[in-house]
């Protein structure tokens, strides 16, 4: 019945194409998103960010747009579309949207600019003082933002030798830990306030002015939220910042206008999201066990993240989401004090969520199987604005009432693009692993071919993350190519309780493991599927597990492995976050359980078993998983005779690839599978 029923999905999905062409790979480029929704005060307006590529240019490109909150007329471009745009935000008057955008010209300071929306028309402007993301006060008074603040200069005279030396030296000289992080390459000092400035925070009059300096605490204020009386901030700082043995755990901190400053909490715990309640009497915040606690009490597990709600003055602080089983977003008080709303994912879906001030029972406020985010209230929320996407729409923004009904779609970012080419529909699927344990995930079936179709399995990153109900270009590129695609979450994935969440800690490879092969069993028993033509493909720790499968079966004719890491122990010494290995694998290479443990969960050290012909991507910049660890798995391959070929992206780092190379990526993984499938 099942297999009949996969059998008229293809037929729907044939029947949906009549008179549409098939997807090409130069339709990458004309796909836009829309992403950061913000709502009026009034309920009235949502800005929104349209994402688009330039594709000449190699860029991606985005601007902010307007629309009725109603639908009641079409999106309007509010920003010069010559400069990028982006992180929109009302004043909570109304009057004023302040956005980020880079622009050089005489005068410009930062990158901080601001609309009248209570007048037609107008040109972008500054505010002089305002020297960072704005965080207006609720009294319309004040602006308060973060800004890079580095200590006096110390004199020092340089000798000429050392003036000549320092000029011909085109090197690296460090003594420090911390000397590279993905996307920024290598770092200065993090021990030095001179060298890594911290981001101190500031405030000035709403009209512009001299900013005065609240904070002194010599490392990055963060997360600051006004008091709704406009008389105080709340914010999170990391007092160990500069210790670089100590991993993140920032604590709440409450400052007034005077620059006195009081500490709210210190107990190891991470502190994230601070919001007050309407009456300033609380703040409700997300808090978890610091990694500092969990890597030194060598726990089998990560911590929970939870809801907490705290007295203005500190004190015991209160779960909120004890029997919650799943991770909240940022949250947001109800005008009236009843209920916290804040997002969450509960498997592939993401949705809006609310629990009562005082605790109690989760409830879901939206529906539907799709992802939402950017959650934006209107003042008053009786109306909220959202971007959505799901299996065959890319994102786009949404407005309805903060019941979720109502809804009106605001943007049509991809609506001609979606009928010259509609995509194939994911069908979801549920199914039993090995030891009964319930996965899910979704299968994609080509539109155009003859069945039995050749099958790709697809490995998310993290392990901590998850597929979503959510458009995703290249599942839909290998579909039109006449590939099915089966994706997964298995163990180690977000949005199944935290249970499944840590299964994977001190085993990856393992429960995982069984968890997406158990997927590509489930597929073959239910679509018309060829068992002999299978792929696996996967990037960042999918890369690690596909690396992981080649060396357990040989049931896959093909594999393609992007930036996966191969040899923890070396993993450990070269990438941007030892973290991981210190906590999920119990300690440090030295250690010699640890160390163990790192060998046996390595694919290196089971290369001699591989025998399926396996294509690496991996960009030479890349600090998370470093190129080298492709080169290992690579190396071995290659001495072995076992068909491999290197695709390297030249001053790409684990994510953000521009366009271009995305394009020329999937291209080649395309011609791989060609080859072997």
């Amino acid at each position: 019945m099942h297999r009949l029923g996969a059998f008229l999905l293809v037929a729907l999905s044939l029947a949906r194409a009549e008179g549409a062409r098939a997807l090409q790979l130069e339709d990458y480029y004309r796909i836009e998103t829309a992403s950061a929704p913000a709502i009026s005060p009034d309920g009235r307006w949502v800005a929104f960010v349209r994402n688009s590529i330039l594709e000449a240019d190699n860029q991606r490109h985005s601007e902010i747009w307007l629309s009725p909150a109603d639908g009641s007329a079409p999106a309007a471009r509010l920003t010069s579309a010559a400069f990028a745009a982006s992180a929109p935000k009302w004043s909570p008057d109304g009057k004023l949207l302040a956005f980020r955008s880079t622009r050089k010209a005489p005068g410009v300071e930062g990158d901080t600019w601001f609309l009248r929306m209570d007048r037609a028309g107008g040109e972008a402007f500054q505010i002089p003082g305002v020297g960072g993301a704005p965080i207006f006060s609720p009294d319309n008074r004040w602006i308060a933002f973060m800004k890079k603040t580095p200590p006096a200069a110390k004199p020092h005279e340089a000798s000429p030798l050392e003036k000549t030396l320092e000029q011909r030296f085109k090197g690296r000289i460090y003594d420090w830990m911390n000397v590279r992080f993905d996307g920024r390459g290598y770092l200065p000092d993090p021990r030095d306030p001179a060298a890594t400035p911290p981001a101190e925070l500031y405030v000035v009059a709403r009209d512009g002015g001299t900013p005065r300096q609240l904070t002194h605490l010599g490392v990055d204020a963060l997360a600051a939220v006004w008091r709704p009386d406009s008389a105080a901030l709340a914010l999170t700082a990391d007092s160990h910042q500069r210790d670089e043995y100590s991993y993140e755990r920032a604590d709440l901190w409450l400052v007034d206008l005077e620059g006195q400053i009081r500490r709210l909490t210190d107990d190891g715990y991470e502190y994230d999201s601070p919001a007050w309640a309407p009456d300033g009497r609380s703040l409700v915040f997300r808090r978890r066990p610091g990694l500092n606690q969990v890597i030194r009490a060598r726990q089998n597990h990560g911590g929970a993240v939870d809801l907490y709600r705290m007295a203005a003055e500190g004190g015991q602080a209160t779960n909120l989401t004890p029997e919650w089983d799943l991770i909240p977003d940022a949250p947001a008080w109800s005008p009236d004090g009843q209920f916290i709303y804040f997002g969450g994912a509960v498997g592939g879906d993401t949705n809006l969520f609310r629990v009562p001030a005082s605790g109690g029972a989760v409830a879901r406020i939206t529906q539907g199987e799709r992802a939402l985010g950017g959650f934006s209230f209107s003042q008053g929320f009786d109306r909220m604005a959202y971007a959505a996407s799901d299996a065959v729409h890319p994102s786009e923004a949404f407005a309805a009432r903060m019941d979720g009904t109502s809804e009106v779609k605001l943007s049509a970012l991809n609506d001609a693009w979606l009928k010259d080419v509609p995509p194939i529909p994911a069908e979801r699927i549920r199914y039993r692993s090995k030891d009964g344990t319930e996965v899910e995930g979704w299968i994609v079936l080509p539109r155009a071919g003859k069945a039995s179709y050749p099958l790709i399995l697809a490995i998310h990153g993290g392990p901590h993350g998850a597929y979503a109900d959510a458009f995703d270009f290249e599942f839909q590129w290998l579909a039109a190519n006449g590939y099915a695609v089966v994706y997964t979450n298995p163990r180690g994935s977000t949005g199944y309780g935290e249970k499944f969440l840590w299964a994977t800690w001190g085993a990856w490879g393992k429960l995982d493991c069984e968890d997406v092969l158990a997927g590509v069993d489930y597929a073959l028993a239910h679509y018309p599927l060829d068992g002999k033509r299978l792929g696996v493909t996967g990037y960042s720790y999918g890369g690690f597990l596909t690396d992981w499968i080649v060396t357990q079966t040989d049931r896959f004719a093909a594999a393609v492995t992007g930036a996966g890491i191969s040899n923890w122990i070396s993993d450990y010494g070269t990438a941007d976050i030892p973290r991981t290995k210190e906590s999920e694998f119990y300690g440090a290479p030295w250690e010699p359980a640890s160390a163990e443990r790192m060998r046996a969960l390595s694919p290196i050290t089971y290369a001699g078993n591989v025998r399926t012909p396996t294509l690496f991507v991996h960009g030479e910049a890349d600090r998370r998983v470093p190129i080298e660890e492709a080169e290992q798995m690579y190396t071995a391959l290659k001495k072995r005779q076992v068909p491999a070929r290197f695709v390297r992206y030249p001053g790409n780092f684990h994510g953000g690839w521009p366009p271009w190379d995305m394009v020329h990526r999937y291209y080649q993984e395309l011609q791989w599978w060609r080859q072997y499938l």
